[in-house]
């Protein structure tokens, strides 16, 4: 590989990690949601999840590369037809609106704790901060993604491999409030892989540009999904030594490190801003680029109406998002995972 494919390789793999690891993943809240309340079963699911994560990254950028295709719906459309992708577009720019108004609020949240500053200018500023980076366009989302989630894996991987270290949970009170999203490990991970695929499927059908070579769309989705495996396999060993002990936490993971150690736990709140921002910037353009193309509206008015429009949209909670909305959000995705690998198994025995 030359040095340009190996860098498209990352920065790909990158920004399909940072569609993935939001504010819910990095607090814990996922991971404790779908993956360790299934005890042992939460390790086969983050293994799973790990593989259909690649497949499904792999089976996009394949098809984007292959057919060159420029925008979501030459990727949605001529799979599934008129009439039900014309019901997914709606599920796709419901869960990105939730998404974006969610991340916005848990910024503003943060940085009201961190400041002082009321909460309803809080969360102004960070409606603005993510409007500025929304405003860039997908190489500027490129750039921030490939910047900052380095930093969020190594995080993410480091306080994951301390809390497996220190362990201490003697300072937690055991919590009745166990309620499982699924019975089931395997359907549990299936609905993880199915609402991160309605959004990660919008940005990956957006980065022709960097897909220069086939290598570069065959190793950007299955690296990501490795890297993506790796970070929920670490993460949910972690929390499974707490389980089920104060795992109601809005965020599990910071209340945990501030119960052992209070620095670490200032720092990890900057590690959750990142992955706050990560995500709104990122459901943010996508939402602002579909809403944008449907109404043949600038691009730029769009995001700023989108942004103006959160802010009212922020008093909705946030455990509460991940444990309803994310689920429901899981089962209307189910579809599209399986039009996704059914297209792309068809193609390949076409070929064959």
């Amino acid at each position: 590989m030359i040095k340009g494919e190996i860098s498209n390789i990352f920065k790909v793999a990158f920004l399909y990690m940072a569609t993935v690891i939001g504010a819910g993943f990095a607090s814990g809240q996922e991971i404790i949601q779908f993956f360790s309340k299934y005890y042992n079963g939460g390790f086969y699911g983050a293994l799973l999840t790990g593989v259909l994560f690649s497949i499904i990254g792999y089976a996009i950028l394949d098809r984007v590369y292959s057919e060159r295709i420029k925008s979501y719906d030459e990727f949605l459309f001529p799979m599934m037809g008129y009439f039900l992708g014309r019901i997914m577009e709606f599920i796709v720019m419901l869960f990105m609106s939730c998404v974006l108004s969610v991340m916005v609020a848990g910024l503003g949240s943060i940085l009201m704790e961190l400041t002082g500053i009321e909460y309803r200018y809080c969360v102004v500023i960070s409606a603005i901060v993510c409007l500025l980076a929304i405003m860039t366009n997908i190489k500027g989302i490129v750039a921030v993604s490939s910047f900052l989630s380095p930093f969020l894996v190594v995080g993410i991987l480091f306080v994951g491999i301390y809390m497996i270290v220190t362990k201490d949970t003697s300072v937690f009170s055991l919590s009745n409030k166990v309620v499982r999203v699924t019975n089931n490990w395997v359907f549990s991970s299936l609905l993880y892989v199915s609402y991160n695929t309605i959004l990660s499927t919008v940005m990956l059908t957006s980065v022709l540009p960097y897909l220069k070579t086939k290598r570069v769309s065959t190793w950007g989705g299955i690296l990501g999904g490795g890297m993506l495996c790796l970070t929920v396999l670490i993460l949910n060993f972690a929390l499974y030594f707490f389980y089920p002990k104060s795992i109601t936490s809005e965020m599990p993971v910071l209340s945990i490190l501030q119960n052992n150690n209070q620095l670490l736990g200032n720092i990890y709140s900057v590690i959750l801003i990142l992955a706050m921002y990560t995500s709104a910037i990122t459901s943010g353009y996508c939402l602002s680029e579909r809403i944008a193309a449907k109404m043949n509206i600038n691009y730029r008015i769009v995001a700023v109406v989108m942004c103006a429009l959160v802010i009212p949209m922020s008093s909705m909670g946030f455990s509460s998002l991940i444990a309803t909305l994310y689920p429901v959000f899981g089962y209307l995705g189910l579809f599209l995972v399986f039009v996704i690998l059914l297209q792309f198994i068809k193609c390949k025995l076409t070929k064959a």
